[in-house]
């Protein structure tokens, strides 16, 4: 992409705070948001069905806001946990207006797998390759199916357990994504270009975009130094299909 001008995203819709795994407080995340001249910043700490940080968390939110310049958006994100597409969400989401949903671990039939032992299985021909990506894909596409209603969403880091597992995201089939961007469309579910983990591919990602499905970027920041920071992402995202970019401007 070098000697192109790249469209820069004008929202960043994965960062971390100190209220999960973020090292810097709320208010530092959304004051390096807006000098990085973002629009929109979408705080989405980790969450799992037991955590109990939710109520102080969607004050603080709704108390940085006020004085903030740009749109503050009160995110959470959360793993899917299985191949019916449950999510590890808290029954209260009270004041949270947007998931992210994202791949922590590998969902099988029995529940979230660590890489490990998603590895250990493909070693033994447990597993296939084929299969595994299959089950992923059924995973995923049921989840965005279960998204809570009333709230936006994307998908964070798409297919980024893959090379944890051993398993190259390469050997997928573009049309093996049809059901998942459906599913996307029928919801407004955007997709995340993700600036820490680099994916999904340019490849997967003009693949969705050509799908009709919206593409947005993520700097999935734990620093507040790295929210708004996309020097992977905006080149991907320009290489998938400009008409599909979310939130960006020249």
């Amino acid at each position: 992409m070098t000697g192109r001008h790249l469209a820069r995203p004008a929202a960043d819709l994965h960062t971390h705070t100190d209220f999960s795994d973020g090292r810097d407080p709320l208010a530092e995340v959304v004051a390096a948001a807006g000098a990085a001249g973002l629009g929109t910043v979408v705080v989405t700490d980790h969450v799992r069905a037991d955590s109990r940080y939710l109520p102080a968390y969607t004050a603080a939110v709704r108390a940085v806001r006020a004085g903030a310049p740009l749109r503050v958006v009160c995110g959470v994100e959360a793993k899917i946990l299985d191949t019916g597409g449950r999510i590890d969400l808290p029954a209260d989401l009270a004041g949270v207006e947007h998931v992210a949903l994202a791949d922590h671990r590998f969902p099988l039939p029995d529940g979230p797998a660590h890489p490990e032992q998603v590895r250990a299985l493909l070693a033994t021909g447990a597993l296939t390759p084929a299969r595994a990506r299959r089950l992923l894909l059924a995973a995923t596409t049921r989840a965005v199916t279960r998204l809570p209603a009333g709230r936006t969403a994307h998908l964070a880091h798409l297919f980024s357990v893959l090379p944890k597992c051993g398993l190259d995201e390469a050997d997928l089939d573009p049309a093996e994504l049809a059901p998942l961007a459906r599913a996307c469309r029928a919801r407004g579910v955007a997709v995340e270009l993700n600036e820490k983990w680099r994916c999904p591919s340019p490849r997967t990602a003009a693949a969705l975009a050509a799908a009709g499905v919206r593409l947005a970027a993520g700097s999935d920041a734990h620093r507040a130094a790295e929210v708004g920071r996309f020097d992977w992402a905006a080149g991907a995202l320009a290489g998938a299909r400009p008409a599909a970019l979310a939130g960006s401007r020249r």
